[in-house]
């Protein structure tokens, strides 16, 4: 309960609305639903590629 009432708490707490949005962005509109390819490697890549689509085509 205090930690909630904390400057850090408020810090963590704007900084999670950003990077919510990109996730959301990310499932919904660059396909994150679900993975394209079996096995741990490509999804990871997958993941990777779909976050730098994300942030290159946010600068």
């Amino acid at each position: 309960m205090e930690f909630d009432l904390s400057d850090t708490f408020k810090k963590w707490i704007k900084r999670r609305q950003i990077i919510e949005h990109k996730n959301v962005e990310m499932k919904r509109f660059h396909g994150m639903d679900t993975a394209r390819y079996q096995g741990l490697f490509r999804m990871r890549l997958q993941a990777y590629l779909t976050a730098f689509v994300v942030n290159a085509k946010r600068r």
